[in-house]
């Protein structure tokens, strides 16, 4: 799948999706509220091998509008661990949760959280949001999903 996302305003974004099988959607965003919890979700879920996270489940057809699960769903397993996995390591992103209190809140969740893992995923952060910045008005920024080994 091809993920496109394009500055709009100094305020919001576009987001594009066009899935493997042809199909596509399109949505308009907040950037402060949305872009960094959507690129800390790529990074999480190619260093977590998460292939039904958010972006996985996107891929296989789900809305970008509609995503959503139960709690109860074992289908939804993956995207939940995603949820879980993501919200706190924002907040690593941010400087708001140093990592070692990170590890402790997530160990256990899956074997790829080890001790590596904070510093994985800060590498692919700080590529996508590099190129995010890089990525003028008018311009696309395009990642493939899944990403490729970092």
């Amino acid at each position: 799948m091809r993920i496109e996302l394009r500055p709009c305003t100094p305020t919001h974004h576009e987001l594009t999706v066009v899935r493997d099988d042809g199909s596509h959607e399109t949505v308009r965003l907040e950037t402060r509220s949305f872009l960094l919890h959507d690129l800390v979700h790529l990074a999480v879920e190619a260093e977590a091998g998460l292939a039904h996270g958010v972006w996985g489940t996107v891929a296989d057809g789900a809305s970008l509008t509609a995503l959503r699960a139960e709690p109860d769903d074992p289908a939804a397993r993956e995207l939940w661990l995603s949820e879980r996995l993501t919200g706190p390591m924002q907040s690593v992103w941010n400087g708001r949760l140093d990592a070692e209190r990170y590890l402790e809140r997530v160990r256990g969740a899956t074997p790829a959280v080890d001790e590596g893992f904070v510093d994985r995923v800060r590498t692919r952060l700080r590529a996508l949001t590099g190129h995010w910045r890089s990525t003028r008005h008018g311009m696309v920024m395009v990642v493939e999903w899944p990403l490729t080994a970092g």
